[in-house]
Formats: C-alpha cells, structure tokens, sequence
C-alpha cells in the first residue's frame, strides 16, 4: 500500500517476499510501536492467502465431476440419433432398387423398337438409290447427246465467221446507218466465236482436223483486229487533222481545243476498245493490238502539244522576268500544266480503259511533265533568292502535289516529274540557306551601332512597323537566324529542318557570346565621381550578361515554337591508334594498325540554350552579390586570420580593435550599397529584359532573376547576424551600430525591388544613363509608349521598365519571325541554378575566408540556388 516502505532503509531484513537487505543507521527514525504494526499487517495478509487457494481447491473437484456427467449425457444423445440416420438410409436404399429393375425393363422395350424402325429405314433407302440411278442414267445420256452437238458446232463456225467479217470489211467496222452498240456487239460475238472455237481445239488436240482449224480461226482472229486497229487510227489521224486545221485557221489555243475532237470521236471507238481490254488475258494478239493503238494515240498527242505547250510555258516564264515575279509565274505555269496533264489523261481515258500497267499513259504524262521540268529547272538553277525558292516550292507542294494525292485521277508520273523539280527547288533552297547562315549569320561582322548596349535599347525612334518595333534592340544575328528558320520551316522535310535548324541556333548562340565578349571587353570612360568610377566594373559586366541573357531568352522563346528537337547525331572516326602504331605502340593484332575507332555524340541544341542561359544567369546574380557585399570582405578577411590561430578565444573577438574600429563603417556601408545599388541593378535587368510600351502582365521574368541575389545577401547578413549574436552584442550596441534584422533587410531589398519596378520608363532610362558609356551627347530616350522624352538626371537611383512578354514575343514578330501556324511551347519548370566559379570584380577577393572554419561560406560568397517557379507569359529562368 505505501510504496516509499520498499526502499531499503525501511522494509526489515526479512519480510513476507523474501529477503531484506540489512537495515542502515536510519532505521531508527521509526519507533518500536510502527515496526511491530508491519508485522501484524504483514501476517494477517500472508493467513488470508492461504485461505483462498483452500477454497478454490475444493470448487475445483466439483466442477469436474459434473462436467464429466453433462459430457456422459451428450455422447448418449450423438449416439441415438446417429442410429435413426442409418434406419433412414437403409429404406431409401430399397426404394432406388426397385426403380432401377423398372427402368432395365423399359430400356429392353426400346432397344426393340429401335431395331424395328432401322429395317425399315434400311429399305426404304435402297429404293431411293435405285429410282436415282435411273435418272441419272436417263440425264447423262442426254448430255453427251448435247456435247456431241456442240462439239459439231465449234467446227460449223468456220464459215459463218468469215461471211460476217467479209460482210464487215466490205461496209467498214462503222457502217454508215449503224449504231455504235449494233456493231460492236456484232464484233463482240464474232469475237467471242473466234475465242470460244480455239479453247475447245486447244483442249482437243486429238480430234480429227483439229489442227487445219486450229490455223483457220487464229487467222479470222488476226483478221479482226486488224480491221479494229485499222478503223480506231483512222478515226484517230481524222481529229488530229480537225484540230491542226482549226490551230492553222488562227482559233483559240486553249487547252479544250486540242482535246474536244478527239473526245467527241471516242464516244464511237470506246465500245471496239472495250472489247479488246476485255481479252486482254485471252490472248496476246489483243494485248498487242490495244498497246499498239494507245502508243498511236500517245504518238499523235504528243506531235499535236509539244509545240504549243512549250511556246505558252516560254511566254510565261521568260527571261526577261523580274526574281519576286518568279513565284507567281512558276504557280501559273504549273496550273496550266496540271489542266494540260488532267485533259490529256481524260481525253486517253476517253478511248481507253485504265489499267496496271500502262506504258503509254504514263509515257504520255511523262513527256507533257518534261517539257514542264525542262522549262522551269533552268530557272530555279539562276535563281538565288531564298523568298522566292521558298515560294515556288510552296506553289508546287500545295497547288500540285499535295492536291493531286488526294485526287481519283492517276497521275502518278506526272507528279513524279513535278516532285522532282520540287526536290531540285528544295535542294538549291537548301544550298541558299546555308550560304545565308555562313554570310550573314556565322560571317556577320558587328558594328558599333550594332553593340550600342544600352543605347539601342531605348534611343531609337518610335517605329511604325510593329514588327520593326517589337525587335528593336535585337541583335542582327539572332532576328536573321528566327526569319530564316521560319521561311523554311514548312518548305523543307523535317530531318532536313532540324539539321540546319540546329546549325543556325548554334552559330547564332556562338555570335550571341562573342558579342557579350565584346561587350564585357569594352572599355568605359572614367569619371570623376568616386562613386560613379566604383560601379564601372558592374556596369560593364552587366551590360555583358544582360545583353547574353536578354537574347538567349529570346532565342529559347522562339525556337520554341518550331515543333522540333534540335538534336543532331554525329559519328567520327579517331584514328589515334595509328600515332601509337608510329611510336612503336602496336595493339593487339597486326590489323589493329588499320582500325580506327568510332565515337557517336548527340548535339542538342536546345540544352545548349539552357545550359548557356544558366551559366549567364549565374554569372550575373555572383557579380552582383560580390559588389552589394563587397565591403564585408575585407572584414571577413580579418575575422577568418583571427580565428585561424588555434591560441586565440574566439569569445574575445569582440574585443579586437578591427570589431570596434570597423564593424560600425561595414555595416552602414553595406546598407548604403544596398539602397544605391539595388535600384541601379534593377533598373538594367528592366531595361534589357523589357520593351517600351511593354504591359504590366509582362513582369515576370525580372522578379526570378533577381530573387537570387536577394537571398544571398539575406542569407550573408544573417550569418553575420549569428556571428554577432554569439560574441554577444547587445540589443542596444547593435541598434547603435546601425544594423537590422534579416527579415528587415528582405523587406527593403523587396521594396527597393518594387519601387523601381513599378516607377516610370523615363526614370529607368535616367537611372541607367547617369554611368557614360563613351558617348558625347545622350540621346532622348523613350517614354512607354514610344515617344521621345527629355532626359533629366536624378540625384537618387530609383529606376524601373515593364519587362517585355517573352511568349508574346512570337505573335508580335509576324511572319518574319516565326511561324504563326506553330503555339510556342509550355512553360517548363527550370532545373536549379549551381553556382559557377566565378571570377570576383576587382577590388573583391576570389575566396575570402569563412566566418567559421569549417562552417558556412563567407560573406557575400554563400551559393544560394535559383528558385523554381511557373512564371505567366510562359517566361522563366
């Protein structure tokens, strides 16, 4: 009951649980009278016990002898009623029986009666076959009866074939007063008597003068098709002469006319035709017959076109004709060809059928195709604008080719002919282009207007073009590298694009670095303010870095919208072994000598992007963190030699005389380069990233770009905080000293932030104009909405732009720029941003020490990674 009694101090040496430690000095706290009231309780507990197992013991017997008499019970009752069970099973076991006997009776009775019913049907089956045998004896009589005769006729027909075509020849196989279907018909079945007497003799060779007649019908066969032959050229060389008749009485040329005789007189030699490309399989004679007229009819045609289909082609392309007036006349005269192709191919089907194959179908279409190729093939050769390919292979792909696919006319060698031109037009096309990216793209010399940064950003005259307007700024290398892209986007094969696609935005990136080189390279004028000549460094390397990401955002934007991967494989030989073989190296095997090794390497370009724009991006958040805390380095510098000497206390660096000389001159300086140069480095990432006129949805690539820098200077006051908290600056020396809390300095770095974001366009351009540049006089810059401003210097920086809308950058470049068919691509979440090594402005150690040996970085160089996040406009970093 009283647990403090357990303690060994208290409890007796020996207790009711056994054994007891021996009893200390302290025992006798307690008095005579207590001890022996333990004693009492203790065996008054021990006696009710034992007490209690007697009583359960006896429950116990009992309860077991009347669980044996209940179980004794139970087993009697399993016993009776499994007894009534099997009396019950007995019974239906006697009933089943005699229901089996019952029902072996009834089946012997069936069985019976099937036997029966089989005898009968067994008779009545035999005399079915016997009534059928006769019959078929009776109709196989009458049969060869039948064959006997018809057999007799195939060698009756000898005479009455030749009496009709005597009859045919004399009156002609077009006799005047009979119709078309009358004498077609008539020849049909002279025809078909001709066909069906010569199968019947060739599978009886063995009857009696089966070979006379044989040679007898083959000749009536020859007989009729030449008289067919004969009739269908004369009709033929008839219409040629209507119509060279009509051309020499000076009637019009056009196209109806060279076709419109032939097809009213194919309406009365189509049936003849029809019958021999019926028997084209039955025999070669009207095989022959038929090729023989459609090479006649191919043969006229072309006498009778060749002539005026090359004069019209010549006055339409001529040489006289201008370089822009190339695409118009390349779509006229390829739709004059095409209704030539498409009248020539119904005229011919007009007296022929179709068929696979048809030599001169498809030599006519051929040659009316050729005359069309050689016409224009030497034009397209001369031709050396890039608009222009572009538009005589868009006239050919959509006005000839791709119409054609879907057309129920068969002119497949005619398209063979025009896909030809067009895979000449689209290999000069290509040359032109890559001609174009060498020149004008991979060989573009910059001029000082061109790398005018920031100038050109905010100088030039409102234009009127708002296409012109939309790019001002750009440098030449990246508009020309987007407009050639997207001229040839849909004119080319995709492989084909991707390819020179993947070369032009690499040069492009290649030009794009060496203007920032030139950039960072140049040199600017001194000043006299000190405070002026201290930002030279960062304006310069953000002039640099700006420019490189600026464009590198832009390009990644528009490349976009082309529907591709600019991944390109390359497979090389390295031919090193052979070195070593020189020098006595040999490899395995005399052989080995000879065996280069193959390398295979993917180039994608658009990762080349990424990996150029974080590498910039990088490179602008460092410098521009090292300048804000540039006056902690030389404090860090002191406070990482003090506690690299493992004699000192780092307790007493409060003490030291550079914590209470200078601490108070670093602190205020800090906030001083914050206030002055936060604004200033906001104002240039506005001005380069954004447009004049630009809207206030636009702003959202800045605010990424500059969080980093943000959080590393948060993150350098905060360990600057922790060191002073742990030498034990007290509220009050801190408050002297000037300095804040983190979340105090985030707070005014944010507002600075969004002061200049949300100031108007002319401070930006004054902000960013009070640093020279190597000019003489400033020109005006531009308001937001594009029209010139006076320019005022402002004693304080507070500067701010509306960011230009990135993936609204494709739809206000038009045409030019890309293609308006193509959407550009979703918005990515950005890979974080690792911090580069990265040369430090003059003035900043490379690597100052660290606050803390092995601890975090120093001040003002902590790597602080970029955020992800899902910028609007389709913009990120």
């Amino acid at each position: 009951c009283c647990p403090w009694i357990e303690k060994s101090w208290l409890i007796p040496s020996y207790g009711p649980y056994g054994p007891r430690p021996p009893r200390m000095a302290t025992d006798l706290l307690l008095s005579e009278r207590q001890v022996s009231l333990l004693d009492e309780l203790t065996s008054s507990v021990n006696s009710g016990l034992q007490e209690v197992a007697d009583a359960e013991k006896g429950s116990f017997e009992a309860f077991h002898k009347h669980w044996q008499s209940v179980r004794h019970r139970h087993l009697q009752q399993e016993a009776s009623k499994r007894r009534g069970r099997w009396q019950w099973i007995c019974q239906v076991q006697e009933i089943c029986n005699s229901a089996c006997e019952e029902l072996d009776t009834v089946l012997g009775q069936l069985k019976e009666l099937d036997r029966q019913r089989c005898e009968v049907l067994r008779k009545t089956t035999a005399l079915h076959k016997e009534c059928e045998q006769m019959v078929q004896d009776q109709e196989r009589l009458a049969a060869e009866a039948e064959a006997l005769a018809e057999r007799l006729d195939y060698f009756d027909r000898v005479a009455d074939v030749a009496c009709m075509l005597d009859h045919q020849s004399a009156n002609g196989l077009l006799a005047t007063g009979t119709s078309t279907s009358s004498s077609g018909s008539d020849l049909a079945t002279v025809l078909d008597q001709i066909d069906g007497s010569l199968s019947f003799l060739e599978l009886h060779p063995d009857f009696c003068q089966a070979q006379p007649y044989t040679h007898q019908f083959e000749h009536l066969r020859n007989r009729a098709c030449l008289a067919l032959r004969s009739t269908v050229q004369r009709s033929l060389e008839k219409s040629l002469a209507q119509v060279e008749q009509q051309l020499k009485d000076g009637g019009s040329v056009q196209t109806q006319v060279f076709c419109s005789q032939f097809k009213a007189a194919a309406a009365s030699y189509r049936p003849l035709l029809s019958l021999l490309h019926q028997r084209l399989d039955i025999h070669e004679t009207y095989a022959v017959t038929l090729e023989e007229l459609e090479g006649f009819f191919v043969h006229l045609r072309l006498k009778l076109l060749t002539l005026p289909v090359s004069t019209h082609l010549q006055s339409i392309v001529h040489k006289d004709l201008e370089m822009n007036q190339l695409a118009p006349a390349t779509r006229e005269a390829s739709a004059y060809i095409l209704e030539v192709s498409q009248m020539e191919h119904q005229c011919f089907e007009a007296y022929f059928e179709l068929r696979q194959p048809q030599e001169a179908l498809r030599s006519l279409m051929e040659t009316i195709a050729d005359i069309f190729y050689q016409t224009m093939r030497p034009l397209v050769l001369a031709c050396d604008s890039i608009d222009s390919l572009r538009e005589i292979g868009d006239s050919l792909q959509t006005d000839v080719l791709e119409p054609q696919r879907r057309s129920k006319m068969d002119l497949v060698s005619f398209l063979g002919m025009v896909y030809r031109l067009h895979k000449d037009v689209q290999e000069k096309l290509i040359y032109r282009v890559e001609m174009y990216i060498r020149d004008s793209i991979k060989g573009y010399v910059p001029s000082n207007s061109d790398l005018d940064y920031p100038w050109v950003l905010y100088s030039a005259e409102r234009q009127e073009d708002p296409l012109t307007e939309s790019q001002t700024g750009w440098y030449p290398s990246l508009p020309r590298t987007l407009s050639i892209l997207a001229k040839i986007y849909r004119a080319l094969e995709m492989s084909t694009f991707q390819g020179i696609a993947q070369e032009a935005v690499d040069l492009c990136m290649h030009t794009l670095k060496e203007a920032a080189q030139i950039l960072a390279r140049k040199t600017l004028p001194s000043c006299s303010d000190r405070n002026m000549q201290a930002v030279l460094p960062l304006v310069q390397m953000m002039d640099s870095q700006l420019f490189l990401v600026k464009h590198l955002l832009l390009l990644r934007e528009q490349v976009a919208a082309f529907e591709c991967e600019l991944v390109v494989s390359e497979k090389y030989f390295n031919f090193g072994n052979l070195w070593e073989a020189l020098n006595l190296k040999l490899p395995d095997g005399i052989l080995g000598i000879l065996k280069p090794t193959m390398y295979h390497a993917e180039v994608d370009s658009k990762k080349d992007i990424e990996s150029e724009l974080k590498s910039a991006c990088e490179t602008l958040i460092t410098n521009i963190t090292a300048h804000i805390t540039q006056p902690m380095a030389a404090m860090n510098v002191k406070i990482g030699n003090y506690l690299a000497n493992p004699q000192v206390d780092r307790a007493s660096l409060k003490e030291q005389s550079f914590m209470k000389e200078e601490l108070h001159g670093v602190i205020s300086t800090f906030l001083d380069n914050v206030k002055v140069k936060v604004p200033f480095a906001t104002a240039h990432i506005r001005l380069y990233l954004s447009t004049p006129g630009g809207t206030d949805s636009s702003r959202s690539t800045s605010p990424i770009l500059f969080k980093p820098v943000e959080m590393r200077l948060v993150d350098t006051w905060g360990r600057l905080e922790g060191l002073l908290e742990e030498q034990n600056f007290s509220a009050e020396e801190l408050t002297e000293m000037g300095f804040i809390r983190p979340d105090a300095l985030r707070e005014l770095i944010s507002s600075l932030f969004n002061s200049v974001m949300e100031a108007p366009w002319e401070n930006v351009v004054q902000t960013v104009a009070q640093v020279p540049r190597n000019r003489s006089q400033v020109p005006k810059a531009m308001t937001e909405d594009g029209a010139p401003m006076d320019r005022q210097p402002s004693a304080t920086p507070s500067t701010a732009s509306v960011e230009r809308n990135h993936s609204g950058a494709l739809q206000d470049a038009g045409a030019d720029t890309a293609p308006a068919s193509v959407a550009p691509a979703a918005p990515v979440a950005p890979p974080p941003v690792v911090p580069a090594a990265i040369p430090a402005p003059a003035g900043v150690p490379a690597e100052p020490a660290m606050l803390v040996e092995g601890a975090a970085p120093a001040l003002g160089t902590a790597p602080v990674t970029m955020p992800e996040a899902s910028v609007e406009s389709g913009t990120r970093l």
